[in-house]
């Protein structure tokens, strides 16, 4: 007996010490592709924020937010900023827990993104904002918008997660998910493997794109370099999504909203979109082909032109 948990234990350490191995060769071979000389930076809550400030400053501004994962980035605005940037003020910013932004060892919870994206166009923005977000990042730009009506224009939102999806709660399990992904040798390796490069270009080919011939190879090095930048830190934004604590109902604010609401979708998300339709009669609309999650990089110039055509025309 005693011999049998000697071997278990050498089994063990010499496991925990492969894993540790891997982890920081991982953590130290991973290179930016992207430039930083451009991003300007906001302090937020002891934590650096990375953004992007492009356009006329001149011109009505607009706040893009990129979907929440731990992959994402401003990066997923990049084949539509600069034909923005030459009719609006433009401003991308990477959401904590993302991109170049910081990655603290907290809980991420969808309020803490509203108190930043508040923070941010009071702070850095300083006027009226359009506000056009992606996918999961639906939720908490429809509650910045209920909670700052004065400060914020129209609001467009591409995807959008269903409403039923945003109501899971935080449950025994997925708190243990959550707390798993955490640890700090085993949880590490967990989260390395699922965002492995092969799992993204699968991302990128089976969820992100609707033709897999469109995907760029810089897209996902990118995105890569987005999971395993800071040490990792990312697993922290995944094992808050994990347990479900970036959820949050938003039936009653926006149901509340009186900004006109754009939402852009591929057929798939026609169910989706009518979800939102029942709680809120401001919301318009549009339908989008040939695209499946982040319709921005596969269908660029479409989007600029319903975002364009959306900002430029005058309020009902």
């Amino acid at each position: 007996m005693k011999k049998a948990f000697k071997k278990f234990l050498g089994t063990s350490a010499l496991t925990l010490t492969g894993m540790y191995a891997i982890n920081k060769l991982i953590e130290n071979s991973v290179t930016s592709v992207t430039p930083t000389k451009q991003d300007k930076i906001f302090i937020w809550r002891d934590m650096e924020i990375h953004y992007i400030e492009k356009g006329q400053l001149n011109q009505p501004p607009i706040l893009l937010i990129h979907n929440l994962y731990p992959s994402s980035s401003k990066e997923e605005w990049n084949h539509i900023d600069e034909q923005l940037a030459s009719g609006f003020h433009i401003y991308e910013l990477d959401l904590p827990g993302c991109g170049k932004s910081d990655k603290p060892n907290i809980t991420y919870i969808n309020f803490m993104y509203v108190q930043l994206l508040s923070a941010f166009i009071k702070e850095v923005i300083q006027e009226k904002t359009n506000i056009c977000a992606a996918a999961y990042s639906s939720s908490f730009a429809l509650m910045t918008a209920r909670m700052n009506e004065n400060m914020v224009g129209k609001i467009i939102i591409i995807n959008p997660t269903s409403i039923f999806e945003l109501v899971k709660p935080v449950t025994k399990q997925s708190m243990i998910q959550k707390q798993i992904v955490e640890l700090p040798i085993v949880g590490t390796s967990l989260y390395n493997y699922k965002m492995k490069k092969a799992s993204i270009e699968d991302d990128y080919k089976y969820i992100y794109y609707y033709n897999d011939r469109n995907v760029d190879e810089r897209e996902i090095n990118i995105s890569y370099y987005n999971a395993h930048c800071k040490k990792s830190g990312g697993k922290y934004l995944y094992g808050s999504i994990l347990g479900n604590y970036t959820n949050i109902n938003i039936i009653h604010a926006l149901s509340k909203i009186e900004n006109e609401i754009y939402l852009i979708g591929g057929g798939h998300y026609k169910q989706i979109i009518q979800e939102y339709k029942k709680y809120n009669a401001n919301i318009h609309e549009i339908f989008v082909s040939n695209c499946r999650l982040l319709p921005q990089l596969e269908i660029p110039n479409t989007i600029v032109s319903h975002i364009t055509d959306i900002i430029t025309t005058p309020e009902k």
